[in-house]
């Protein structure tokens, strides 16, 4: 976020390593700003590889993904950013404060001031991104 051509961006796509999106992740992700300026964050769902280890990892994590973050999306009430697998408008990212790498959880820290600026968060259950281990 520090690089000079992120002025030339209102938007960044943000992946951990180990996160592989499908080719058309962005063109499923966009269309929800267009016509929606209020909207800071698209959030994606991670989808696991198919080992024992990050099957049990996929079932636990399977209530904040299919209740806390689509009942909050649905409702355009708050809901934490994963961290990974999500697309945010650059002005809101930055109006909220920017990207503090200083916090264990900056995340979520992202989210709540965002959150407490007004800005609402889309979560799409469908838009799947795979997680390699």
């Amino acid at each position: 976020m520090k690089h000079g051509y992120v002025r030339d961006c209102d938007f960044v796509a943000i992946f951990d390593a180990d996160f592989q999106p499908e080719p058309n992740f962005l063109c499923r992700a966009m269309p929800f700003f267009i016509h929606n300026p209020e909207i800071a964050l698209v959030q994606g769902r991670w989808r696991f590889d198919e080992c024992l280890m990050t099957r049990m990892q996929e079932m636990s994590l399977d209530y904040h993904f299919k209740v806390e973050q689509e009942v909050g999306s649905s409702a355009y009430a708050f809901f934490g950013f994963n961290g990974t697998a999500g697309v945010w408008r650059i002005f809101a990212l930055n109006e909220a404060g920017g990207w503090k790498d200083r916090t264990t959880v900056e995340d979520m820290d992202l989210a709540v001031r965002a959150s407490l600026k007004g800005w609402k968060f889309v979560y799409l259950g469908d838009l799947m991104v795979n997680m390699h281990q």
